[in-house]
């Protein structure tokens, strides 16, 4: 969009960066269904939103022919009118339909489309006893002889006959246990690891009311919208009998031996079988409902807006798979049920968006909230922009629906953050492979939402906590693939190789991880010979992702961490603050131990101390905000809902929330939004790097003006040094152009409110 039109339409927001409005359909049942939807339309133009997700009320079946030509015409009245006033709309994949299409294939007799649990059945027997056992129905995906105490597994399959095992015990204490994926009883859920039964129940779900909804395509109806995906079984045992072929064709070698390592202790290989068996199930959501969903739009000619289930939690192997590659197609954080608690949602999804070039960041804002008050909604959407959202569709209560001042306000962010790309100086290993290798399931009988354990020294979500709402620097989460496969270095710098969002990195931090791919620590290598900086915390990787029997890999991986870190940091039997290693190109490696427990019973090393290790490295930063309020994070964030209520977090939150920002860069500039997210004021200077004619632009009511600056060096560097006065609970835009700076700057030797602790740093790394 060229600048001067960009301008004219941050004064007056246009429908195309407008947010979108989640409502609430009447009862199929009702008597009146057009007099909610027209007052729902009225609403969402009143609250300055320019699209509609519909959604049928919690808990309704579509139980008969009545209820469903009820919803046919709820969507036919929607559409009608809504383009009528030119609001887009969007199909929702509502669980009403997903119950109503099994349903219709059970009347049929046909069950292909059910999902399917993984089930582990199991039995002594004695040393010398002649088995011949009929095997249980189910897809038989393993079938083996297990010994716990020594963790030794005897494949069985070699002993089936006739549906029966016949297999005579050698001596020891043995287990047989059958795994098998077999329907989930009294279930009516699709099977969404399997990407034809997802596109299967998507078509029938779309062809019931296609009839109304095709005339609209492309034009009023627009997007494909769902929620929740996620593993939803019994004890999120989801499973699909094409597993071990997915397997064989990843890692080269059956899977069926390593089924034990799946529920417990399966040899000394076990953290490596539960890695392999994990990646696969979790390839299983991204390759099955969610790129069945993205091609089933595509194809339409529609876009794709929903979310995972929980996709903040930092444990999201249990629940979600990999919430990276999962969010690969439409990337989409989600802020519900209180104030930040979704918090930690939006980077992995921002992540998954620079990390494989997509332009848009979803955002579900304000699911869910027990209290509305229009404080704590605005700072959370502020949280959400300034974090990497930048297409939102909102839960909004009434208290925001009175007049468009937030949906204003949401559209100029929308208008700003859309397109460019994004720049940051740190990238942080996303540790999935080590989540999966803490995946233990279980057969228990449960209710409620089945939260995952969070792994004692699983660190990143605190630590990309740290360096942003501490340090005061964005980042990127980079994922282990997109290492692998679009990224290199050179000259001590990594490079993200996208035709779009490029970005390069002066420092990377691994969080605590005790698996990692081995290119990955390769490529780090290099990155460290060359002059990179490193920063690690906790735990040092000792295994390779790329598992063989030999540990041929594991070695490298070993010696390879010490070549990076030295020997103290690698050595066990050493405990200290933190280990220091560099080499004559300029290359830093620095280790910090755990100092600290969280809130949620996790290990961290305290923001503090990660603060003044990327100090140390000497840096020059894409911005400073030496005035900023800096929150020490004690892992409440992190924690899951029942935990995050009981500590009182949802009725407040210390000093009201955090200071954020983030940069993006276009064709025309630089753009960088400031959020304020706190109790106090923001009124001190802060430094750009390289040189700007800077434009402030106010997202709360559309005044632009000119800011005055100067020019500085820093650590080497050109600044622009500029002074913000960012109220509580507001945020602005800095619009900058490249401009020359003159030879002979004036140097900063320090930043103010940065020096105490600089000072601390010459005499410590």
């Amino acid at each position: 969009m060229a600048y001067a039109q960009k301008k004219a339409t941050f004064a007056r927001p246009d429908n195309s960066t407008r947010p979108i409005y989640y409502f609430t359909f009447p009862s199929p049942t009702a008597t009146d269904l057009q007099t909610p939807i027209l007052t729902a339309l009225e609403t969402c133009q009143r609250a300055g939103c320019g699209g509609v997700i519909p959604m049928l009320p919690k808990g309704t079946e579509l139980k008969n022919t009545d209820d469903v030509d009820a919803v046919r015409d709820m969507y036919r009245i929607l559409l009608h009118e809504a383009a009528i006033r030119g609001l887009t709309v969007a199909f929702f994949l509502d669980s009403a339909f997903e119950d109503l299409v099994i349903r219709m294939l059970d009347d049929l007799g046909e069950t292909s489309l059910h999902a399917k649990l993984l089930e582990c059945k199991e039995y002594i027997c004695r040393t010398g006893e002649k088995l011949e056992r009929r095997l249980h129905e189910g897809d038989l995906l393993s079938l083996v002889a297990y010994s716990e105490m020594w963790g030794e597994v005897i494949d069985l399959r070699p002993f089936i006959k006739d549906n029966k095992l016949c297999w005579e015990v050698p001596q020891g204490n043995w287990v047989v246990r059958e795994y098998l994926a077999i329907e989930e009883p009294d279930c009516r859920r699709a099977n969404f690891l399997s990407y034809e039964a997802s596109r299967a129940y998507m078509a029938m779900a779309f062809n019931l009311f296609s009839g109304v909804l095709a005339p609209y395509i492309g034009t009023t109806l627009t997007t494909l919208a769902y929620a929740e995906v996620g593993f939803h079984g019994t004890n999120r045992r989801d499973w699909d009998p094409s597993f071990n072929d997915l397997f064989l064709r990843r890692f080269g070698f059956d899977p069926a031996p390593l089924y034990p390592a799946l529920f417990g202790y399966a040899g000394k290989d076990t953290t490596h079988y539960k890695a392999m068996l994990m990646t696969v199930r979790a390839s299983m959501i991204q390759h099955g409902v969610m790129e069945a969903l993205q091609n089933f739009a595509s194809e339409l000619g529609l876009s794709t807006f929903g979310s995972l289930t929980e996709p903040k939690l930092t444990a999201c192997s249990f629940t979600a798979g990999d919430a990276m590659l999962c969010n690969r197609y439409s990337p989409c954080a989600l802020f519900d049920k209180s104030y930040l608690y979704g918090t930690n949602s939006v980077k992995i999804a921002a992540g998954a968006a620079y990390n494989f070039d997509t332009a848009r960041v979803n955002g579900e804002l304000f699911r869910g909230y027990p209290q509305h008050d229009r404080v704590s909604l605005m700072k959370d959407a502020m949280n959400a922009f300034s974090r990497g959202v930048n297409n939102a569709a909102l839960h909004l209560p009434e208290a925001l629906t009175a007049d468009s001042t937030f949906g204003d306000f949401i559209a100029r962010v929308q208008l700003m953050l859309q397109g460019g790309r994004h720049v940051s100086d740190i990238a942080l290993l996303y540790p999935i492979y080590d989540l999966h290798s803490r995946v233990t399931l279980y057969s228990s009988e449960v209710t409620g939402y089945e939260y995952p354990e969070t792994p004692t020294d699983a660190d990143y979500m605190t630590l990309i906590n740290a360096i942003t709402f501490y340090a005061g620097h964005d980042l990127t989460v980079l994922h282990p693939k997109a290492m692998r496969t679009q990224c290199h270095t050179e000259g001590g710098v990594l490079y993200l190789d996208n035709k779009n969002n490029r970005e390069q990195f002066s420092i990377f931090v691994l969080p605590c991880t005790h698996i990692i791919s081995l290119p990955n620590l390769r490529m780090l290598k290099k990155f460290y010979d060359e002059g990179g900086k490193i920063l690690a915390t906790g735990q040092l990787p000792t295994m390779a992702f790329e598992y063989d029997k030999e540990g041929k890999n594991d070695a490298e991986v070993q010696a390879l961490t010490r070549a990076i870190f030295g020997l103290q940091a690698t050595d066990k039997n050493v405990m200290g603050r933190y280990c220091h290693n560099k080499n004559k190109n300029g290359g830093e490696a620095l280790f910090l131990y755990f100092n600290a427990t969280t809130v949620d019973g996790t290990h961290m090393t305290k923001s503090s101390l990660v603060n003044r290790a990327l100090n140390s490295f000497g840096v020059p930063f894409d911005v400073y905000i030496p005035g900023m309020g800096r929150f020490e994070g004690t892992g409440a964030l992190n924690a899951i809902y029942p935990e995050f209520h009981t500590v009182g977090l949802t009725r407040s939150f210390p000093h009201g929330g955090m200071f954020t920002h983030i940069h993006k860069r276009t064709d025309e500039g630089d753009i960088y939004y400031f959020s304020n997210a706190t109790d106090t004021d923001y009124n001190h200077h802060l430094l750009l790097r390289g040189a700007h004619d800077v434009d402030e632009w106010d997202p709360h009511t559309g005044n632009i003006h000119a800011r005055p600056e100067r020019f500085v060096s820093y650590l080497g560097k050109t600044y622009t040094y500029l002074r913000l006065q960012l109220p509580a609970h507001t945020s602005t835009f800095f619009v900058a152009v490249p401009v020359s700076a003159e030879r002979d700057l004036p140097e900063m030797t320090v930043i103010n409110n940065l020096e105490s602790e600089q000072a601390k740093l010459n005499t410590e790394f």
